[in-house]
């Protein structure tokens, strides 16, 4: 649940920012408006955006709005604390500047709309309408009985209709090319089996020798047995409960000193790794298991997966195997001319190499192009969307009222 609240009310969605400033919601605002003052006071200013204010009234609407949403989802009821957990506040900020920095953006780039266009937009709003037509009584009635004088209502739908200008304006710079269509369609579609050994430090340290002289010389060290005693009551309730100390003392030791020799231990597990590197994904399996399994370690496959899986399990990361699976020149397909590899990863070296692979089917793409074109062109909007945010403040000078945003005794997490 936190998760998905954080990824919906999280930075940098601009769609989010103009669905929320949509006509639907100005007039909810300020007919709430008079409970905002459970949130925080409504006079002063919540920040600056290159000089330009975002009011307290300003912030503590959206924000309001924000905690009703939040509170439908959450069964009624929320606090102060699930507020402060969620960074509400902080997100509601932050996209009040987003808002700020794209209508100076576009203002900048002349994308305002005219008087014309803001009077055609309010007069087909349904809010205003008698007989299925505008009405000027019933559009000042609503505004009255709402607190809103004409200007600033009509500053509001400006400031919306310039909003979905932007949008527009990023939108039409948004191509979607046939090869990227392929291209993606061959990436959901075209499968691999990935067979890998992982030899973490864990396996490394197994395979370190030390030898019985080394560990006589540690349990001579009376500070170094006092360690080694220490293990020992650490476990003496689990993984030594039916052992005496004496019985387990030079195993002990030797954890103890393998401790110390991780260079040794990442260097044991590059030489095994080169030894299965032509073994694995042979007929030779049968070998590997029996090296590696007194290292506690065994072969897995990943079954076959796409070419935008981005996770092998038992793998930090595993970005350059899964480039290496998917790329057309097979590097690690004994059928494509390849063979398995070492790769050298933080924490663990794997051997990893490419048992199966599904090409695929061409002749379903035709079907599918309109839908990934859709994808595609929906996720290079949002791509450039953020990116060009993230330009635009990073030349941008804003400043923060901390006791308005973040409340009473808040920290800042705003970015």
């Amino acid at each position: 649940m936190l998760s998905w609240i954080r990824e919906r009310f999280g930075k940098a969605v601009v769609i989010v920012i103009v669905v929320g400033i949509g006509l639907s919601f100005i007039l909810s605002d300020f007919l709430g408006s008079r409970i905002t003052s459970r949130l925080g006071g409504t006079s002063g200013l919540a920040g600056t955006v290159n000089g330009e204010a975002i009011s307290a009234s300003e912030f503590h609407r959206e924000l309001n709005r924000r905690t009703e949403s939040l509170k439908q989802m959450m069964g009624g009821k929320i606090s102060d604390e699930q507020l402060k957990m969620f960074g509400i506040r902080q997100s509601v900020f932050n996209e009040l500047v987003q808002r700020k920095l794209i209508l100076q953006d576009s203002k900048k780039n002349g994308l305002l709309p005219t008087d014309a266009q803001v009077r055609e937009k309010i007069q087909e709003l349904p809010y205003f309408k008698k007989d299925g037509k505008f009405d000027f009584l019933t559009y000042q009635s609503v505004l009255k009985g709402n607190n809103l004088d004409p200007g600033k209502f009509e500053g509001m739908i400006r400031d919306d209709l310039t909003l979905q200008r932007w949008l527009d304006q990023v939108r039409s710079r948004v191509r979607v090319s046939e090869d990227e269509v392929q291209r993606d369609f061959r990436l959901s579609n075209e499968k691999r089996n990935v067979k890998y050994v992982v030899l973490d430090l864990e396996a490394g340290k197994k395979s370190v020798v030390i030898s019985p002289a080394e560990i006589d010389g540690f349990l001579k060290d009376s500070e170094k047995l006092g360690w080694v005693k220490t293990r020992y009551e650490q476990g003496r309730t689990t993984q030594y409960k039916t052992q005496k100390f004496e019985a387990v003392q030079r195993e002990i030791a030797r954890e103890l000193i393998v401790g110390d020799k991780v260079g040794e231990a990442r260097k044991a597990n590059e030489r095994l790794a080169d030894e299965l590197v032509p073994l694995l994904g042979t007929a030779a399996d049968s070998r590997v298991q029996s090296m590696i399994k007194p290292l506690g370690v065994t072969i897995k496959a990943s079954g076959l997966i796409s070419g935008d899986t981005q996770a092998l399990p038992g793998i930090s990361d595993p970005r350059g195997i899964l480039q290496d699976a998917f790329s057309e020149k097979n590097p690690i397909y004994p059928k494509g001319g390849g063979k398995a590899k070492r790769y050298d990863l933080a924490g663990a070296v794997v051997v990893a190499v490419v048992v199966e692979s599904k090409t695929a089917d061409l002749t379903k793409l035709a079907a599918e192009s309109k839908k990934l074109e859709e994808q595609i062109r929906t996720r290079k909007e949002r791509e450039l969307q953020e990116n060009w945010l993230e330009e635009l403040k990073s030349r941008a000078k804003i400043d923060m009222e901390s006791k308005i945003v973040n409340g009473p005794g808040g920290e800042s997490d705003v970015g």
